[in-house]
């Protein structure tokens, strides 16, 4: 696996993070802090916070910056016909110092599809112009790829989950205590909605794990 790979499948592992429409999602002011610019709102853009985190996690080192255009210095050029997923892309928008920043996914015809943050305020792959592409940067290959990030037993993301399960099962226990037959059965309906959504997310983290992702 190259460098490339590891920010491809790092970024992916996020793909579905939104940002929340009241409040601010705890994840994305994670991105921030992780690139090194700590936000208190996720209102910010957050598309380089996005690409600043997923490198750090990689172990590779962003531009400390909030301005996407501040990575079409970074790592070294790439032509867009020889671009890989996981390669970082500028695009134009707006004024000279505007622009977006996102991972190559793919190009087809005129649109090029890019994995990335603050797309539709979401982590998502969403298609572009090409005529929009400023640069294409790859980073630079480390001696040696950073340590898998654990095991299934050390996974935060599995503990998290399973924690969820046993306090969903805990929560419905207390509630159907106190009340009617009705109220019961939504009671464990909602219950039994949190265990499995948490079960699932558990599950694709223990399988990125055996596959070599996590």
């Amino acid at each position: 696996m190259q460098i490339g790979d590891l920010i491809y499948h790092t970024a992916k592992a996020d793909e579905g993070v939104w940002e929340w429409a009241k409040g601010d999602n705890p994840r994305v002011l994670a991105y921030y802090k992780e690139a090194g610019v700590p936000q208190t709102r996720d209102e910010v853009p957050w598309c380089a916070a996005f690409v600043g985190a997923v490198l750090a996690r990689c172990g590779v080192q962003g531009t400390g910056s909030l301005l996407a255009r501040s990575y079409e210095s970074w790592g070294r050029p790439v032509r867009l016909a020889e671009a890989r997923p996981g390669d970082v892309v500028v695009l134009s928008r707006g004024a000279p110092w505007q622009g977006h920043v996102a991972f190559y996914d793919r190009v087809d015809g005129d649109k090029i599809y890019l994995l990335g943050g603050n797309q539709g305020n979401q982590v998502n792959v969403t298609a572009y112009p090409v005529a929009r592409v400023v640069a294409v940067r790859r980073a630079i290959e480390p001696a040696a790829l950073p340590a898998r990030r654990g095991t299934i037993k050390g996974s935060t993301t599995v503990q998290a989950a399973s924690v969820q399960v046993v306090a969903a099962a805990g929560g419905a226990f207390e509630a159907l205590r106190s009340l009617d037959g009705t109220a019961q059965i939504v009671a464990l309906s909602l219950a039994g909605l949190v265990a499995l959504t948490a079960l699932w997310i558990a599950r694709e983290r223990v399988r990125k794990i055996l596959m070599g992702l996590g």
